[in-house]
């Protein structure tokens, strides 16, 4: 497959379209939206000109890959030569709206590590968290989800107040400036209100059309303000309709 043009063939089933119905999973709390319009555009991010990281990232002092690679932790998505100078140039602003992201990485042999919240690592072992010492699980990388032809794997969800990072990890003996392809589906929706419908999701049926689960965030659970944003409570996974009713009521 020639990479010298982009191709979203790998990911078009998962964008999401207007009128298509998801739930936002919170480590197991759930909100219901339908689309109500979306605009997909590419970023094309070089994290080392924007001033996210300092510099190339340092060679690797590993025999095997795994132990003492040249790693950068996660960091926010800043930029330094946008006028505003943002702290996360993938920062929401609005609570009826969010990003949803797939991204493409050069040079291929550049392992990238994601954090959403920024303080919040997603993929990690149950034994060993990733770090300069051990970089060996939870990473998606170039060979993966190459620059112009985004991976799956790489989907992250950015909602209303939630910051991701990204980090990096080199496995090559010599330093390398990573390269990032942002595609990005920016959509705007609107909470499901209807009882009937909420239960229809919940069985994955959605009244006939497309039906997601989108997660936010790995497994680590973090403080979100539902009710602030969406104007209602979390729904769990199994709920009955009399849970459904109150947590669409804000109780």
């Amino acid at each position: 497959m020639p990479y010298h043009r982009i191709d979203t063939g790998r990911i078009d089933s998962l964008i999401l379209r207007p009128n298509d119905l998801a739930f936002l999973n919170f480590v197991g709390k759930l909100i219901p939206i339908r689309v109500l319009g979306t605009e997909f555009f590419n970023y094309l991010y070089d994290p080392v000109a924007e001033g996210q990281i300092a510099g190339e990232v340092d060679p690797s002092s590993s025999v095997d890959s795994a132990k003492n690679v040249g790693f950068v932790p996660p960091q926010l998505l800043k930029s330094s030569i946008i006028a505003a100078q943002p702290v996360n140039v993938l920062r929401v602003n609005q609570p009826s709206m969010l990003y949803q992201v797939f991204v493409g990485v050069a040079p291929s042999y550049v392992r990238v590590f994601l954090a959403l919240p920024s303080a919040s690592a997603q993929k990690n072992l149950d034994v060993v968290a990733w770090s300069q010492a051990y970089a060996a699980a939870g990473w998606f990388d170039g060979f993966v989800s190459p620059l112009l032809n985004p991976d799956p794997s790489t989907e992250f969800i950015v909602p209303y107040g939630l910051d991701p990072a990204l980090g990096y990890a080199n496995v090559l003996f010599e330093r390398v400036r990573p390269l990032l392809m942002f595609y990005v589906n920016k959509v705007q929706f609107g909470v499901v209100a209807d009882i009937d419908l909420v239960m229809e999701m919940l069985d994955r049926r959605g009244r006939g059309v497309r039906t997601f689960m989108k997660n936010v965030g790995g497994f680590t659970a973090f403080t979100y303000p539902f009710k602030e944003v969406f104007k209602i409570t979390p729904i769990s996974i199994g709920a009955t309709r009399e849970d459904v009713a109150r947590s669409l009521r804000g109780v």
